[in-house]
């Protein structure tokens, strides 16, 4: 099946000057809106509207200080889904703390293929589930570049049901009936845990240079009325380096390892538009995976610029699954159009390819990372 992208309407871009105390401290606002219809390997048809705020905690001449942002985004799809989002980073003075913040809702039919790393292309089966998450991150800095976060995690899955595929009846067996896992019924997942990272990048949304890494480990338990008890723990390493006529490459490593009692959404998922583009999002699964992908991106003119990247990873349970003969491959390149000039802002357009099988059109906002 072809995956592209249709239309994309114009977007509205209001901003406006708060003066604070008096006339020559302002504290700018500029407000977003981008009506889109869109197609991509998990949602198929899709329509929504995406909206940001972006705001500074600080005049507009403080340059240690950079733009907050609060973005939501409502879309229904072709196959039934529907997600409502809100999320934001916020800037405070100086930089000295930095607050994330993540809040959805999602109704998703979704496929299953099963678990492990040769899973066929064949095997999938439908289900659907509906899903909140709350997940706040605060960090504070500790040292010039260095910040140590503590972080709160809440995520509630129910209404997980099986759905008629194409070849099957709703009530057929199939590989989500085969494979013992926990999670086929409603459970909550809540905890805490802290991180410590590392920031030298010039900009969040298209840094030329600087490097980002950051590890965050969280504690799933029932004292915090968790149903299963879990660790997690994620480690994202990037490097960002100018070449010539302001041409970029940037890297990034990332690993996702969970332990213990793993349910059926906390199992590290493989692919998507922030990983391995070509890839359906949780195409593959298993306790953990990783994934290293370069890009090179490149300015066309004024507000146009291209990219291509490359990446390749991998799921598995146990350090020694690790081998070269299971490795997943994706390459391809986008376009992009910036939205917003001083943030750096862009509209994302990727085409991902692995096989006939795995590949497909992505289009959001901001960059894979």
């Amino acid at each position: 099946m072809k995956y592209i992208l249709f239309i994309f309407f114009p977007f509205l871009l209001v901003s406006q000057n708060d003066t604070i105390k008096n006339d020559t401290v302002k504290r700018p606002k500029k407000y977003l809106l981008i009506p889109v219809v869109f197609k991509s390997p998990e949602t198929g048809w899709a329509v929504g509207l995406s909206g940001a705020y972006y705001f500074k905690t600080t005049p507009k001449n403080d340059s240690t200080t950079r733009s907050s942002i609060i973005q939501s985004i409502v879309m229904f799809t072709q196959r039934g889904q529907n997600i409502q989002a809100i999320d934001g980073t916020i800037y405070f003075p100086h930089e000295k703390n930095i607050l994330y913040l993540q809040s959805s809702h999602s109704f998703f039919p979704d496929y299953f293929w099963g678990l492990g790393q040769n899973t066929k292309n064949d095997w999938r089966q439908h289900y659907a589930f509906e899903h909140v998450l709350f997940s706040p991150h605060i960090k504070h800095k500790v040292r010039k570049h260095i910040f140590l976060g503590a972080i709160g995690e809440f995520q509630y899955v129910f209404n997980v049901i099986k759905l008629k595929d194409k070849n099957r009846t709703r009530d057929s067996i199939g590989i989500f009936d085969t494979t013992n896992f926990l999670g086929k019924q409603n459970y909550l997942v809540s905890g805490l845990g802290f991180s410590l990272g590392y920031d030298t990048r010039n900009s969040n949304n298209w840094p030329t240079k600087g490097i980002f890494v950051q590890t965050v480990c969280t504690g799933f338990n029932q004292l915090f009325l968790s149903t299963f008890n879990l660790a997690k723990v994620v480690i994202d390493a990037r490097v960002f380096k100018k070449t010539f006529y302001n041409q970029v490459v940037a890297f990034q490593f990332y690993n996702y390892s969970i332990i213990g009692q793993v349910p059926l959404r906390e199992f590290a998922g493989l692919g998507g538009a922030n990983n391995l583009r070509g890839f359906y999002t949780g195409r593959y699964r298993a306790n953990c995976f990783y994934s290293l992908i370069a890009e090179y991106r490149m300015p066309i003119y004024k507000r146009f610029a291209c990219v291509l990247f490359g990446g390749m990873g991998d799921v598995y349970d146990k350090v020694s699954e690790i081998n070269i003969q299971s490795i997943k491959y994706a390459y391809g390149g986008g376009l992009r159009i910036e939205l917003l000039r001083n943030e750096r802002l862009n509209l994302r357009l990727d085409y991902g390819y692995s096989d006939k099988k795995n590949k497909g059109f992505y289009f959001t906002v901001g960059e894979c990372f």
